[in-house]
Parts: C-alpha cells; structure tokens; sequence
C-alpha cells in the first residue's frame, strides 16, 4: 500500500452524471460507493448511489446479472467472467488474496507447528467455504481439503464453531478478518499464519450496463496506477496492521493459483505502472 494517490487526469467534455446501484455488507458497501465515487469524481463525473441493501452474496450475483445492481467486487472465476462483464484491476490493494482463519475456541494448538503447505496440508484439515467463491479452485489446486456451502454463506461461521460438521476452519481475506473478528466471539482468530495467493479480486459490471463497463475498463486503471485505490484500502483498511490481524507479523503460505485452461495467464492482475 501506498501513500497519498496522486490526481487522475484532467475531466474531458464527455463527463457526466453516473448513477450506480451498489449493494453488500455495510462496509463492503461504503468501500466500492467510496472507490467508485472518487474514481467518477476525479475524472470530472457526478455520482449518485443508490445502496439496494445487503444480501447474500448469491443473491447480488443474480441481481448483478439482472442490472438491479451496476457493480460488485467479487473474486475472479470463469463462471463469473462468463455471467458478468470483468475489469482486470485489483481492488484491495492484495489484501483479501491474504487469507487468514477463524478456527474453533481451543484449537491455536493444531496449527503451531505449522511452517510451509506441506505442513498446513498433513493436517487434513477442511476448509469451510461458500460454493460461488473463486478459494474453491485455488484449494483444490493446492490438494487442501474442503467443504461448500450454497445459499447465504454467512451460516460457514456458526458450523465451524459447532465443531460437529465436519468444518475445521473458515478463510477471510484480511480485511474482512479485521472487520468481523470483534462480531464472532464464538471462534477464535488463527495467531500465526496467513495463506497467500496471487489473485486479487475485481470490479464485475452488470451485463446490463455496456456503457460503465467501458467507462470503468480505463478508470480503473488509472486508479490503480495514481495510487489512489492502495490509498482508499489504506484508509478504510488499516485495522490489518492491528492485533489480532496483525498482518506483517504473520508467517506466510503460498498457494498457487489453478493452471488450466479455465484460468488462462491472462488472467493475473497487471501490476501498476
């Protein structure tokens, strides 16, 4: 992450008002109105966002898909790129590719000696998670052990801490991690380890809007390269650097992405210039 973003370049004659229909959690919510606003803003556009509420993460897929919302930062998959209209920008600045686990109270003591994959995969572990998200194949890639959940997602929490559903931990990005810590009391933050792949997520545009995707291909980018979507992660982000998160304390697994013809190389996220 970077320091301060400096300024897009100058708004030509064809700005205009933009109107955007966003949804998702409360701070997913504030993060990709504030991204896209101060992008439009910078190049001369006026925004208007409407929040259309949080719902399941399946459910913003359809309404995506549908036009009844303009735009949704999702992990990347093939089923995702045929369904929705992709912009190949990272826009977490790397931080939801940096995976960290909710485990069940008590359990710190079976990941302690965990030092490289090898180690992380002899324990057999299952992961827990949602049946649309683009962790499935990386997992699979790196022959760790999962289960999925189809439906509002959010019960994976609940089931790891059950301990009776054959679940042993759950992966957020850390990000999200230092946003839901505080709300799961029920489980326990992993203290060591951090697993890592090169694939952040993206900015999907519904089907429906040809215009704003064109307009978002190149903004994006230059919001990437100006510093400025680093600068917003900084900002809304900055509990990662805080305990239990602790990011930059954390020893670091590298999970390879899937190397198929469903994930060609075009797909890794250009770095900025």
């Amino acid at each position: 992450m970077s320091g301060s973003a400096a300024p897009l370049r100058s708004a030509d004659a064809s700005a205009k008002e933009v109107v955007l229909h966003l949804g998702g959690t409360p701070a997913a919510f504030a993060y990709i109105s504030s991204l896209l606003t101060r992008t439009l803003e910078q190049q001369g556009h006026s925004v208007r966002v409407h929040n259309v509420g949080n719902f399941p993460t399946t459910r913003l897929e359809v309404m995506l898909e549908h036009g009844e919302i303009s735009a949704f930062i999702l992990g990347r998959t093939p089923q995702r790129d045929g369904r929705f209209l992709p912009v190949n920008v990272g826009m977490t600045d790397d931080l939801v590719n940096q995976r960290i686990l909710f485990i069940p109270k008590g359990a710190q003591v079976i990941y302690d000696k965990v030092q490289t994959l090898e180690d992380f995969r002899q324990l057999g572990l299952v992961a827990a998670l949602g049946v649309a998200w683009a962790d499935n194949d990386i997992w699979v890639a790196n022959d760790l052990p999962l289960r999925t959940l189809g439906g509002d997602w959010k019960r994976l929490y609940e089931m790891v801490a059950s301990q009776d559903r054959g679940m042993d931990y759950l992966p957020r990005g850390a990000h999200e991690m230092a946003e839901e810590w505080r709300l799961h009391p029920d489980l326990d933050v992993e203290r060591n380890l951090v697993l890592v792949y090169d694939q952040d997520h993206i900015m999907y545009v519904s089907p429906t809007d040809l215009e704003l995707h064109t307009l978002l291909q190149g903004l994006l980018v230059q919001a990437r390269d100006s510093g400025l979507i680093a600068e917003l992660a900084a900002e809304f982000f900055a509990d990662v650097k805080k305990p239990p998160v602790s990011l930059e304390e954390r020893r670091v697994i590298d999970l390879r992405l899937p190397r198929s013809p469903q994930y060609p190389q075009s797909w890794a996220i250009e770095p900025g210039r």
